[in-house]
């Protein structure tokens, strides 16, 4: 005799696994099925399968398992079956199809499970559900308006019954645990999602839904799932209670995943954060560049003290372009030089990478610097004089720890020392090495001006 029963355990009461292979019209059972159908063997062929099935509901399944073979992957069916003393059970079967190279569907395998009670305690038969309101003008049925919510809602909905197992389970909440649907069903949410963080916790709160009939609103819960193991993910939860004539017999939760509108706040509040502390930082600075220019040219303050404040501008339009984020050391010095564009090339060579970048951190005191020794290019050095010529050059130099720039200017007036320091020097110098940790060294040579600034760079 051909064998038909299923080698799988059926750890849960009340279902039962099942294989029915197509190509050779045989059923194979688990012995948990056999026990649902009451039944000492699984029906040779599928259609003594279908002298079990309630005779009201024999035709519909007939005409939805025809439906699944012809294109569906997954499949879930509502019917009632009559046992041989005459007793009526309500199952839930849901499965999936294997299909051949050719795409015919070969196999269906799956799991049913009694949902008498449920039912019965709903006081609304599946053979009600599943008919329509009136066949005849066309109006949607009762089951194809609840198929259509519930399967193709934006946010996942499961169900389960009063041992918190369960009974039904949407594709979008299925696919956030990264489980099947059929694997759910009759398992608790403790025995599929374990990584939960505080699923004791949270079994806790589904318990008290069912004991209080009380809804609960608005639940964070977050962990990780089957669906990226690697990766917590963060859930919005809203449970409440089924209930029937008053009682209650299930409950059920609407689940969105937010994890991404998480990451995004986070992401928000940092960059707050960043900007509140760069604001104070950038403030400073500003104080101290009005205090040091009111004390060292009280007769030139407004020009002077705008011009910086422009040369910060600049800075600043760049690292907002660029999310504070590091910035091309080239891109840094063209915003300085914005009345010499056309000399550039020229009369100003820039000689460096175009992928070398400067710390967001570094990006303000350097700008200031390379804005004092233009103007004093201007004013006193090389860009003083229609000869002049300006070279900026820029390295990562010590294996890529440290970035140095060059500055140098010939053609112009006769160099020599300054008889007395300024805010500018303070710019250049103290100010650099205070803030970037840097070396600076400037050699007034006769033939022109020599600057150079070494600071140390992330790798």
């Amino acid at each position: 005799m051909e064998q038909t029963v299923l080698d799988t355990d059926d750890i849960i009461p009340g279902t039962g696994h099942y294989e029915w292979h197509l190509d050779g019209d045989r059923l194979l059972w688990s012995n948990g099925l056999l026990q649902l159908y009451g039944l000492p063997r699984a029906p040779d062929r599928g259609e003594a399968f279908f002298s079990s099935v309630h005779p009201e509901d024999r035709a519909r399944i007939r005409r939805e398992m025809a439906e699944v073979c012809a294109r569906a992957d997954h499949f879930e069916h509502s019917f009632r079956i009559v046992l041989s003393d005459g007793r009526v059970r309500h199952l839930l079967d849901r499965g999936r199809v294997t299909r051949d190279a050719g795409g015919a569907a070969v196999r269906l395998s799956g799991v049913e499970m009694d949902v008498t009670r449920i039912v019965e305690n709903s006081g609304y038969s599946i053979g009600e559900r599943a008919g329509r309101v009136d066949g005849s003008d066309g109006r949607i049925g009762d089951a194809e308006i609840l198929g259509a919510v519930f399967n193709d809602a934006p946010v996942g909905i499961g169900i389960w019954d009063h041992d918190l197992k369960f009974v039904k389970i949407n594709p979008l909440l299925a696919e956030m645990n990264g489980l099947d649907p059929e694997v759910h069903i009759g398992k608790t949410p403790k025995q599929l999602l374990p990584e939960v963080h505080d699923i004791d916790g949270v079994t806790n709160l589904l318990q008290d839904v069912l004991n209080s009939g009380a809804a609960k609103r608005d639940v964070e819960i977050s962990g990780f799932t089957p669906a990226k193991p690697s990766e917590i993910r963060y859930w919005k939860e809203h449970f409440f209670p089924i209930k029937s004539a008053g009682q209650v017999t299930g409950l059920a939760a609407i689940v969105e995943d937010v994890t991404e509108a998480r990451k995004a706040q986070e992401t928000i509040d940092a960059l707050l954060h960043e900007l509140n502390h760069r604001s104070k930082n950038l403030v400073s600075l500003i104080l101290a560049i009005c205090r040091q220019t009111a004390r060292s040219r009280p007769e030139e303050f407004l020009p002077v003290f705008q011009k910086r404040l422009e040369s910060m501008s600049a800075a600043q339009d760049l690292l907002v372009r660029r999310s504070w984020q590091d910035i091309s050391l080239d891109a840094l010095v063209r915003s300085q030089l914005p009345h010499f564009a056309e000399l550039i090339g020229d009369r100003i060579v820039l000689d460096g990478a175009s992928d070398v970048v400067v710390p967001a951190t570094a990006v303000q005191s350097l700008a200031l610097a390379i804005h004092e020794l233009t103007t004093n290019a201007v004013k006193y050095g090389a860009l003083s004089k229609d000869e002049g010529k300006l070279a900026i050059a820029w390295e990562v130099i010590e294996d890529g720890g440290h970035l140095q720039v060059t500055w140098r200017e010939r053609g112009g007036p006769i160099v020599s020392p300054p008889s007395r320091k300024g805010f500018g020097s303070t710019l250049t110098g103290a100010m650099l090495q205070s803030t970037l940790g840097a070396e600076t060294e400037v050699d007034y040579a006769r033939e022109g001006l020599t600057w150079r600034v070494t600071f140390p760079v992330q790798t």
